[in-house]
C-alpha cells in the first residue's frame, strides 16, 4: 500500500513537471535593459512579471540592471537586448538615424529637476546666475534644465557646473548651489535628514519632457509584430497595478531587486512621486504624441544637439488595437462584471436621434457604437415613444444610458454625466413676419415650445420664471404648434429644425439666435453607477475620438439640404398651377438660400461672445499659414485665457461668468487690429491670429491687451480685478498648425506656472537684431 502511493505521487510529480516543462519551452524568451539600478522607477516590469502579466502573455522576461558605460540603444540595434528603458535623449539619437521605435513613456514629465536647500534663498532658475550647479556632464540628457535656466536669462557661460557628487551632503554642506537630482528621490533624503529644500522643476516653467521611454528596434518589430504588442499591453497592465498598489510594489522591490539597499518608505515616497508624472491629462498611461516630440526636438536643436534639418520620422509605435484604450485594472475589472448595459434615446430628435424600424438613427447613436467599440461596452438598446418616457426610464433603472443628455441641477439627483462631446447652439424658430430683432425678454413674454424633458425647460424656467412654457413631444409637434400660432417660438437647435423643414416642407419659419446658449451634451448614466468607474470609461472613449472621425458622423448625418417634391397630381388637376408652382419654387429657394446663410453663420460664430468660434479661427490660421508661407511673410499667435475663471463662475454665477466672457470680447474688437483674426478657442481661452507681426511685435500686442483686461471695470457684482495669462509663439516656414499651437499652448502654460497675469513668448525662435531692437523701441 505504501509503495502504490509513493509511485503515484511520483507519477503525479512527473506529470506537473513535464507541464511546467512543456508551459516554460511555449514562452517567448525576451529580455529588457534599464537605465539604472533597481528602483520603484522600473516597478511597472517588475509587477507584470511577477503577477504573471508577460506570463500571460506568451512571454519570459529577463530584466538587466544598468552597467557602467552600456547605452541601452545599442544594446537593442546590435541585438543583446530585445527591449529597453531610455531617456527622452533617444529621440535624438533617432533623428540621427537610430532605426529605434518608441512603444510608451512611462513617465509625462520627466523626474529631473534642480534642488537647493531653503537657506540659501534660491527659488526660481533666475536665482542662479552666476551661482553652481552639480550637473553630469551629458548635457543633452539635461535639456529642460538647460532650457529652463535660458528662458530666465541664465545661459551655460552664467553658471559653474560642478562634476557631479550624487551625495546629498555636498548640498547641505554648501558645495554647490544646485545639484541636478530626481524628485522622487533626493527630497526624500533632505527629509530624513531634517533639511528643509526648494525644488525648481523644468514642467513648472512649461517644459514637459518625456522620460523612460521604452523601445525596441525596427527590425524586431518588422519580424516579431506579436511579441512587440503583447509585450507592450503587458507592461501597461503591470504599471497600472504597481501604481494602484504602491505598498505592496515596494515590498516586491525589497525582496527581490533592491541593489541600492533603499528602506520601504523611501521606495514609497519614490512610488507616490512618479504616480504624479506617469498619466496624461485625460488619465492615460503611457500615450505619446508627434507634436510634443515636435515641441521636444525644439529644444534639441535650440542647443545644436541635432541638425536644423532634422526628421523624426516613424518613431512612435502605433498598436495594432489602437481603437482600444488604455484602460486601469479597476475598469478593466468593472467591464468584465458588467457585460452589458441598457441604453435608450430619443426617438424624434432627427438628425441627432430617430427611431427608425425599431432601432435609433442618426448622430448619437453613430457616437455610440463608436464609444461602445473603443470601450468595450455591450449595449442593449430599449425604445420609448418620446423623449420625456426615456428620461422617466433612467429616472426609474430601467435604461443604464442615455446619449445626447445636458446635465442640469434637477437631472443631477438622477444621473451622473461624462464630458460633454458635442455643444449644438440652442435657437428659435420662429414665424416669418416676426421681426429679427425681437428681444429675448419680448419673446419669453409669450409662451414658447420646447419638447417635454428637455434640460432647456429647467434652464428657461430659472432664468425666466413667467415664462410659458408648451412642452411637445417633438420638433415636428412645436413647428405645427408654430404654423398654428399657439406658440410665437420653438427652441431646438439649428439641424434639428432644418431637418424636420426639410422633411415636413414647412414654408416661412426662419431661425434667429436670441437665446445664446447650447445644449452641451453629454452621456448620461443611471446614479446607481455613482461609484463606479464607467464614466471615467465614457470620459476616455470620448477624449479618443478623432476630430476626422466627428466630421464622418457629422457629414453622414448633419445635412442642411432640402429635398423640393412635386406634387404631379396637382399639376394635372390645376393647369394654372404652373406658374403658381414656379413663383412658390423661386420663393423657397430664396427662403433656404437665407436659411442655409443663417445656419453657416451660426456654425462659425460663438454664440455667447459674438466672436469666431474655433472653427473659424482654424480656418482663418490655416489660410494666413498659407498666405505667409507663399510670400515668406512673419505671422504670429497670442493664445490667453482668464486666470482663477471657474471661481468666477463659483461665486457669481454663470450668468455673470457670460457677462465677463462677452466684455473680453470687446476689449479684443477694441485693442486688436482690424488684420488681426481672433475668436474664442473654447471656455474661456481665447486665440489670435496677428498677420504681418513677429514675435516681439506680438509680444507687445499681448501685453496690451494684458493690461487692458487688468484695469477693465467688470460688472459692479463682481468686485475681483480679472487677469489673463497669455503665450505668444510666431510661425515657423513650413510649420504645421498643430506644431504652432502646441507652441503657443506651451508658453500660455508658462505665464501660467510663472504666477500668471503675465506674457510669456515660446522659446524655440529666438529674434533677430532687428525684431530685438523693434521690441526695446
Amino acid at each position: 500500500m505504501q509503495n502504490r502511493m509513493i509511485k503515484y505521487l511520483l507519477v503525479i510529480l512527473c506529470v506537473v513537471i513535464s507541464s511546467v516543462s512543456q508551459s516554460a519551452e511555449a514562452l517567448t524568451p525576451a529580455s529588457l535593459q534599464l537605465i539604472w539600478k533597481h528602483q520603484f522607477q522600473f516597478a511597472g516590469y517588475y509587477m507584470a512579471k511577477h503577477k504573471g502579466f508577460y506570463r500571460d502573455a506568451g512571454i519570459e522576461l529577463s530584466i538587466h540592471e544598468f552597467e557602467s558605460n552600456e547605452d541601452p540603444v545599442e544594446l537593442v540595434l546590435n541585438g543583446t537586448r530585445d527591449f529597453a528603458v531610455g531617456r527622452s535623449t533617444i529621440l535624438s539619437q533617432r533623428i540621427k538615424g537610430a532605426d529605434i521605435v518608441a512603444l510608451l513613456s512611462a513617465y509625462q514629465n520627466s523626474p529631473l529637476m534642480l534642488l537647493t536647500t531653503k537657506k540659501s534663498g534660491i527659488k526660481t532658475p533666475a536665482d542662479l546666475l552666476n551661482k553652481r550647479i552639480m550637473m553630469t556632464p551629458d548635457a543633452e540628457k539635461q535639456v529642460e534644465l538647460l532650457a529652463m535656466l535660458r528662458q530666465s536669462g541664465v545661459s551655460p557661460s552664467d553658471f559653474t557646473r560642478q562634476e557631479h557628487s550624487f551625495d546629498i551632503n555636498s548640498l547641505i554642506r554648501g558645495e554647490t548651489d544646485a545639484m541636478a537630482s530626481y524628485i522622487s528621490n533626493e527630497p526624500f533624503q533632505m527629509e530624513q535628514l531634517g533639511e528643509e529644500y526648494n525644488i525648481i522643476h523644468p514642467k513648472d516653467f512649461g517644459f514637459h519632457m518625456y522620460s523612460d521611454l521604452l523601445f525596441t528596434s525596427k527590425s524586431l518589430l518588422q519580424q516579431n509584430p506579436a511579441l512587440v504588442e503583447s509585450f507592450r499591453n503587458a507592461t501597461i497592465m503591470g504599471w497600472l497595478y504597481a501604481f494602484d498598489h504602491i505598498e505592496e510594489t515596494a515590498e516586491l522591490i525589497i525582496s527581490d531587486y533592491n541593489s541600492q539597499n533603499r528602506s520601504k518608505e523611501a521606495l514609497i515616497f519614490e512610488g507616490e512621486q512618479l504616480a504624479r508624472l506617469a498619466f496624461d491629462k485625460k488619465e492615460n498611461f503611457g500615450s505619446l504624441s508627434q507634436e510634443k516630440l515636435e515641441v521636444i526636438s525644439q529644444l534639441y536643436l535650440l542647443f545644436n544637439f541635432i541638425d536644423p534639418d532634422y526628421k523624426i520620422g516613424n518613431f512612435i509605435y502605433h498598436p495594432k488595437a489602437e481603437s482600444q484604450l488604455s484602460l486601469s485594472i479597476s475598469e478593466h475589472q468593472f467591464l468584465a462584471t458588467h457585460p452589458e448595459f441598457t441604453l435608450c434615446g430619443d426617438p424624434h430628435w432627427e438628425p441627432y436621434s430617430k427611431l427608425e424600424n425599431g432601432k435609433y438613427e442618426g448622430f448619437f447613436p453613430d457616437y455610440m457604437s463608436l464609444i461602445g467599440q473603443r470601450a468595450g461596452l455591450q449595449l442593449k438598446v430599449l425604445t420609448h415613444s418620446t423623449w420625456a418616457e426615456t428620461v422617466n426610464a433612467i429616472k426609474t433603472a430601467e435604461c443604464d444610458i442615455i446619449p445626447g443628455a445636458m446635465q442640469t441641477p434637477d437631472r443631477a439627483h438622477f444621473m451622473g454625466f461624462s464630458d460633454a462631446f458635442i455643444s449644438i447652439p440652442a435657437v428659435f424658430a420662429i414665424n416669418s413676419k416676426t421681426p429679427d430683432d425681437i428681444s429675448l425678454n419680448e419673446l419669453l413674454k409669450q409662451p414658447i415650445a420646447i419638447v417635454a424633458g428637455s434640460a432647456f425647460i429647467e434652464i428657461i424656467k430659472s432664468r425666466y420664471p413667467d415664462t410659458t412654457i408648451i412642452g411637445v413631444d417633438s420638433v415636428d409637434e412645436g413647428l405645427r404648434h408654430l404654423k398654428e400660432n399657439k406658440v410665437i417660438a420653438l427652441l431646438d437647435t439649428p439641424n434639428s429644425i432644418s431637418s424636420t423643414i426639410s422633411r415636413t416642407h414647412l414654408t416661412n419659419i426662419k431661425i434667429i439666435d436670441q437665446v445664446r446658449d447650447n445644449w452641451d451634451l453629454s452621456i448620461a448614466v443611471n446614479q446607481k453607477y455613482h461609484d463606479t468607474p464607467l464614466l471615467s470609461i465614457l470620459d476616455k472613449a470620448i477624449a479618443s475620438i478623432s476630430q476626422k472621425e466627428r466630421d464622418t458622423i457629422s457629414d453622414r448625418w448633419v445635412k442642411i439640404t432640402f429635398v423640393h417634391k412635386t406634387d404631379y397630381t396637382l399639376m394635372w388637376q390645376i393647369l394654372l398651377g404652373v406658374i403658381l408652382l414656379l413663383t412658390f419654387l423661386a420663393y423657397r429657394y430664396r427662403l433656404i438660400q437665407v436659411h442655409n446663410a443663417q445656419l453657416k453663420e451660426l456654425a462659425r460664430q460663438d454664440q455667447l461672445t459674438g466672436l469666431n468660434n474655433r472653427r473659424a479661427v482654424i480656418e482663418a490660421l490655416t489660410e494666413s499659414n498659407a498666405i505667409a508661407t507663399r510670400y515668406d511673410r512673419p505671422i504670429s499667435l497670442i493664445f490667453f485665457d482668464l486666470d482663477d475663471f471657474k471661481l468666477i463662475n463659483d461665486r457669481f454665477g454663470h450668468f455673470e461668468g457670460d457677462i465677463v466672457l462677452k466684455t473680453v470680447a470687446l476689449i479684443l474688437e477694441e485693442n486688436c487690429r482690424q488684420s488681426d483674426v481672433y475668436g474664442r478657442w473654447g471656455g474661456e481661452e481665447f486665440l489670435i491670429i496677428l498677420p504681418e507681426s513677429n514675435l516681439c511685435q506680438a509680444f507687445q500686442s499681448a501685453e496690451k491687451l494684458r493690461r487692458a483686461l487688468e484695469t477693465q471695470n467688470f460688472n459692479p457684482t463682481i468686485p475681483d480685478t480679472i487677469t489673463g495669462s497669455f503665450g505668444v509663439a510666431q510661425l515657423k516656414p513650413g510649420e504645421s498648425i498643430n506644431s504652432i499651437i502646441q507652441r503657443v499652448d506651451l508658453a500660455l502654460y508658462q505665464a501660467k506656472s510663472a504666477g500668471k497675469n503675465c506674457v510669456f513668448k515660446d522659446v524655440s525662435i529666438t529674434p533677430t537684431a532687428s525684431e530685438k531692437s523693434s521690441s526695446a523701441s
